[in-house]
């Protein structure tokens, strides 16, 4: 089966379940490993290339890239291209396990996990962040702003651009084991952000990322770890999952 068929299959329900944009890119890569189709040491297409096989714009390509170089499974080669790892088939071992244990699980326990790495993220990004980190941050931001006010909504793309200023937050810690745990379980909630923005989650959004960017900006380590910056993201985030948890059990009681 080939990518375009694949991609088609789970947008007309015949696959387990509608796969979001970044991880119908993962899905191709990890199975282009797997199948031996791309070897160690090998590189990768070109993002633009991987995106018009997949149907896709080249947003969603770099950021699965991102999350798999954080896994391990690539090595991005500034100036030179993206290549397979030597230990890529180990790397998506361990992935594919963490992967398991995380999606049995509920999302309040996926949420309190996250929340431990949000917080440290944050407050180690007030400390060490660069201009080329608030730069990117604030292109996130401003990314999602439209989106998040357009008419009908493209909740793909919101979840793009939402993951991907917090993972501009995990880069401007500068510490690649906690960034690269940090990315793990924001890719396990990732399905849970779309629902959420979904429903009616998205209107606060930018919003609070705009607050996490200030407590950063201006180096409050506290701020950004406590009330005025993961801990209010975090809320809002739980307060979300169990309105639709209300709604979905007042939907099963009809």
């Amino acid at each position: 089966m080939d990518a375009g068929t694949g991609r088609q299959d789970m947008m007309n329900g015949r696959g387990k379940k509608q796969l979001s944009r970044l991880e119908l890119v993962l899905e191709h890569i990890k199975q282009r490993i797997a199948d031996g189709s791309l070897r160690p040491g090998d590189q990768l297409p070109p993002e633009l290339e991987l995106a018009r096989e997949l149907g896709l714009s080249r947003t969603p390509v770099r950021e699965a890239v991102k999350v798999l170089a954080a896994a391990g499974v690539l090595i991005v080669k500034h100036g030179h291209g993206t290549f397979v790892s030597a230990g890529a088939q180990a790397s998506l071992g361990q992935l594919l396990l963490f992967e398991i244990y995380m999606k049995d699980t509920t999302p309040q326990k996926l949420m309190e996990v996250r929340l431990l790495f949000e917080r440290a993220c944050a407050e180690l990004a007030a400390q060490r962040r660069t201009e080329a980190d608030l730069a990117e941050m604030r292109a996130c931001i401003e990314r999602l702003r439209p989106l998040a006010g357009a008419d009908p909504i493209d909740f793909d793309a919101t979840v793009e651009a939402d993951l991907a200023f917090h993972r501009a937050i995990y880069r401007a810690a500068k510490n690649e084991l906690v960034e690269t745990l940090a990315n793990f379980v924001l890719t396990m909630v990732s399905g849970w952000l779309r629902r959420s923005h979904a429903h009616g989650g998205l209107a606060d959004t930018v919003r609070l990322h705009e607050i996490m960017y200030t407590m950063i900006e201006t180096r409050n380590s506290g701020g950004a770890r406590e009330a005025y910056g993961a801990e209010v993201n975090m809320e809002h985030f739980r307060r979300i999952l169990e309105q639709m948890g209300a709604r979905e059990d007042e939907a099963d009681r009809r």
